[in-house]
């Protein structure tokens, strides 16, 4: 048979390719373009105020306690809460964004229902259908569940259904495999119910290495189940940040392994249903969530308004998904449609 010398151009893309795999710095410049892509979302129930990802929107009047000493820039606009988002290694910092949506609605229900939801289908199972396929799908870990509000059995999508894992044993992973992800994050040693926070990140860090595409957690075991972070009074930010504290070293570990994890393309998102105004700490109409991921440029589309309110140029929730589908490397964003963030992508 013929061969056929590459041309120029081929050879000139090879090169335009290469140049953008060493701009990943920490990550393998040799990266396979079928990494397996997984989704995380990790559920902050209830609606964190916006000073863990928006802070210099209240730099200015002092709002959420937030002061020149207790913030962090990032790079590009992103302004984070320095003991928190702030203290996370130095691959996840590299690689965060934070997305505003607004989706116009006031009570917890209709708001996880808009975030999570396209009518009654699940944006989980949508993106898990849009994923390679897996033997696990689509995953929600620990006791915690769902939010209240969000549908228990939605409509199948191309015949994934999500499974509910509170064993460890669940995520499909040998057990000396299951053993040394726990090591990591400090799990009891042979303990078998995903109940506590170290858990939680376990589980989820064996489902992801177990090829599930899609994996959903609340993470907040502090105050109540239902709504952990409706901090309703919260002016100065103090509970908010109480509540946020026991998160970040489970976190950071977690994000230091999955970033660094070769052959896979792990993006994680923190959200809740919404944010919180100012005064009274109140429900916001919108919010804005935090998205890391190798293939994204740190950065902020825009930042919330001094009262706690979201961006002017806030997009609905959809948009938000489309952006973590284009951050997957889902061709053609689908099923999510267009999202206007492009600046934010590697």
């Amino acid at each position: 048979m013929p061969t056929h010398s590459p041309s120029r151009r081929s050879l000139l893309k090879a090169g335009l390719a290469a140049a953008g795999a060493l701009a990943l710095g920490p990550f393998d410049a040799l990266a396979s373009p079928r990494e397996r892509p997984a989704l995380v979302v990790l559920w902050l129930n209830g609606g964190p105020a916006g000073l863990f990802n928006s802070a210099d929107a209240f730099l200015a009047n002092g709002a959420f306690g937030v002061t020149s000493g207790n913030i962090r820039a990032l790079g590009n606009g992103l302004y984070v809460d320095a003991a928190s988002l702030g203290a996370l290694p130095p691959v996840a910092l590299a690689h965060m964004a934070a997305v505003p949506f607004k989706h116009g609605l006031y009570s917890h229900n209709d708001a996880r229902v808009a975030m999570l939801q396209a009518g009654p289908r699940s944006q989980l199972l949508r993106m898990a259908a849009a994923l390679p396929g897996s033997p696990l799908s689509c995953a929600i870990v620990n006791r915690l569940g769902l939010p209240v509000g969000v549908a228990s059995d939605p409509p199948a999508e191309r015949g994934i259904a999500w499974q509910h894992v509170h064993r460890f044993a669940d995520a499909g992973l040998a057990a000396a495999e299951r053993e040394d992800i726990r090591h990591a994050y400090g799990v009891t040693p042979r303990l078998s119910a995903v109940e506590d926070l170290p858990g939680t990140f376990a589980a989820v860090e064996a489902l992801v290495r177990a090829d599930t595409s899609v994996v959903f957690a609340q993470i907040a075991f502090t105050g109540r189940e239902d709504r952990q972070f409706d901090t309703h009074h919260d002016d100065s930010g103090k509970l908010a940040r109480q509540i946020m504290a026991p998160i970040t070293p489970g976190l950071s570990v977690f994000l230091q392994r999955m970033l660094t994890l070769r052959g896979r393309n792990v993006v994680t998102l923190l959200t809740g249903e919404f944010s919180r105004t100012l005064p009274g700490a109140d429900h916001a109409q919108g919010g804005t969530a935090t998205v890391i991921g190798k293939y994204l440029r740190t950065g902020s589309a825009g930042r919330q308004l001094p009262d706690g309110s979201p961006s002017e140029n806030s997009a609905a929730p959809e948009a938000l998904w489309a952006f973590l589908a284009a951050a997957l490397r889902v061709d053609g964003a689908a099923p999510f449609g267009s999202h206007p963030h492009s600046q934010l992508l590697i």
